[in-house]
């Protein structure tokens, strides 16, 4: 192995394995904030204390909606991290792709790219848990529209059957729900708790709920009935997202795979005949080939995706 290589390797993992001691380093203070925003804090998002670099950034950040906006990101996927924290990692993602791709390609254009591709990963990372996050709490949401029903038709007021939901549902319907009530016992509004846990959750069964508790609120009327009707609405309607997934699964199958076809051969093609392949990682226009392919097979893979989005 080459030895420039080798130390480039280890001073990567070295931050890697950095980061990670930090954070367990810091998981005292988290788990007391964790435990005091049960009790006494708002219903927004908590910034968890760190390292001065981190607190200095995150100060910085905070005056921006840019930096709002992606501790909102976040917070949607679950990741327990600032805005500074997540800047940094992403900088020592980069930072290492970087290195490693100029070093393995011999070239600084092979590093531009691997950093680019490490810049990123993060962002795909978060986009993955969001959507994951997203479907559990929708399919969440029939139980808990379900215990909210129960609950009003037992002579419960609206605010305790927030509470049974609290009590009796899992994550990330208790822990939404949650803030909620916390909003309330600090002053808010139950129209605008609901209205910022529509803000935080890219729902629009949730946004049907909250729509509806809102209206009786003004209008009166029987909001066990109008909650069943939407249970069943919002049951109908996992069930119709269920079958167009099921039936478009054979076409999302095959966009993936075309997909990833042609980084298998050229991974096959290097293994097997290398000179081969590094011919087309000369300095010159023929380096322009496999940045081509790759952002073909990108826009591609887009498009598929895009085309077997069915929105109702």
């Amino acid at each position: 192995m080459d030895p420039l290589l080798f130390v480039t390797f280890l001073v990567v993992l070295a931050v890697l394995v950095l980061f990670v001691g930090l954070h367990r380093a810091l998981g005292w203070t988290r788990e007391v904030e964790a435990q005091f925003e049960q009790r006494f804090a708002p219903a927004s998002y908590g910034q968890a204390p760190g390292l001065p670099i981190e607190q200095n950034l995150d100060q910085i950040l905070a005056k921006t909606s840019r930096a709002k906006r992606l501790q909102i990101e976040l917070n949607l996927a679950d990741i327990n991290l600032t805005v500074g924290e997540y800047l940094l990692v992403r900088a020592a993602l980069v930072a290492g792709g970087l290195i490693l791709g100029t070093i393995i390609s011999g070239q600084l254009l092979g590093g531009v790219l691997s950093g680019v591709v490490m810049l990123w990963l993060p962002r795909l990372y978060i986009r993955r848990r969001q959507d994951k996050r997203t479907k559990l709490f929708n399919n969440q949401l029939p139980d808990v529209v379900n215990l909210l029903v129960s609950s009003l038709r037992a002579g419960y007021g609206l605010r305790h059957a927030l509470t049974v939901v609290v009590e009796e549902m899992p994550d990330p319907s208790a822990k939404e729900f949650g803030r909620v009530m916390r909003e309330i016992l600090l002053g808010y509004s139950l129209d605008d708790a609901l209205g910022h846990l529509v803000e935080r959750n890219r729902s629009d069964d949730l946004e049907l709920l909250v729509t509806a508790i809102q209206i009786q609120n003004d209008v009166g009327g029987s909001l066990a009935d109008t909650l069943e009707t939407i249970s069943s609405t919002i049951r109908d309607r996992i069930l119709i997202n269920g079958e167009i997934r099921t039936l478009t699964a054979q076409q999302r199958f095959s966009g993936s795979i075309l997909a990833g076809l042609p980084f298998l051969l050229a991974t096959a093609l290097t293994l097997l005949n290398p000179e081969y392949m590094m011919e087309l990682f000369q300095p010159g226009w023929p380096i322009l080939i496999p940045i081509a392919v790759v952002i073909m097979v990108a826009c591609g893979y887009i498009i598929m995706q895009r085309m077997l989005t069915i929105d109702f």
